[in-house]
């Protein structure tokens, strides 16, 4: 036997003891923990700084409520994403073939794995109650965003190829811009005379589909003065993109003004504008 193969024979019957006796902090695991911290942080700064450069003003509860969801789902998923984007990065920097001669053949495989059953129940564990937290936390707000309370100004919305029409019930008000008062719970009665359509009033944070034959309900309540966009968020034809309008949130004596201006009788408006305040 040759010194090399000698050296090499010795090397490999060293290699267990000295990886078993080798301080934490210099294992591949350790390397992974420490990037994945540094990922999670990255990542929990992204969650808290981003939305608002990302998403619009809010001029409703539900809107709030929809940006604190996407913040607190992203804090919830980033040690998770975190873990995985570290194992693939110190997988292709440590562990990739390295040398220019692309004729030499693959290493050959590594030891067999070994499961744990400490990390598959701290994995299997930590999923479950990841899931049944964002679960909850969904349904809770999907809850409260359906509610409606009892004096909740009534709105119809009908969507056309390529178009917006509001109607204020018990008014005779029609309009293809919506108006709305500050303060108050909309509901939102939506259909469809032809295809899907989907409501959308951005700043309002809900969206709801609009369907031929049938109505749907959505609530948002204004608690802002301005406009805000309406667009359609099902692709329902050549002209999808065009299927926006604007909305307007107002006083309530602006709105009562403005639907006397539409033609609404006095007597409509005290019972639509300005009961149940």
């Amino acid at each position: 036997m040759s010194y090399e193969e000698k050296r090499d024979e010795i090397a490999e019957e060293v290699k267990p003891i000295v990886a078993h006796t080798m301080p934490f902090h210099k294992k591949a695991a350790a390397k992974i923990v420490y990037i994945t911290i540094v990922f999670t942080i990255i990542g929990v700064l992204l969650a808290l700084f981003l939305p608002t450069h990302m998403f619009p003003f809010s001029m409703s509860p539900e809107m709030h409520d929809a940006v604190l969801t996407f913040v607190v789902f992203t804090i919830a998923a980033a040690p998770v994403a975190a873990l995985v984007y570290a194992i693939g990065a110190y997988s292709l920097i440590a562990w990739r073939k390295k040398g220019a001669n692309n004729n030499e053949e693959p290493p050959e495989d590594g030891a067999p794995l070994h499961g744990s059953g400490l990390i598959t129940s701290l994995w299997i564990g930590t999923s479950v109650v990841l899931v049944l937290f964002l679960l909850v936390w969904g349904m809770a707000e999907l809850s409260a965003e359906t509610a409606q309370q009892s004096n909740a100004i009534q709105v119809n919305v009908t969507g056309q190829q390529w178009m917006w029409t509001f109607s204020y019930p018990g008014t005779g008000v029609t309009t293809h811009n919506l108006i709305l008062p500050e303060g108050r719970q909309i509901e939102f009665n939506v259909t469809s005379m032809d295809v899907t359509h989907g409501f959308w009033p951005v700043e309002m944070g809900v969206q709801i589909d609009a369907n031929p034959n049938v109505i749907d309900h959505i609530a948002a309540t204004t608690n802002r003065l301005g406009s805000f966009d309406v667009r359609c968020s099902q692709i329902c034809g050549l002209y999808h993109a065009y299927m926006q309008t604007k909305g307007t949130v107002v006083t309530k004596a602006q709105f009562a003004t403005w639907l006397a201006s539409q033609g609404a009788s006095s007597s409509s408006i005290q019972s639509y504008a300005l009961s149940g305040k």
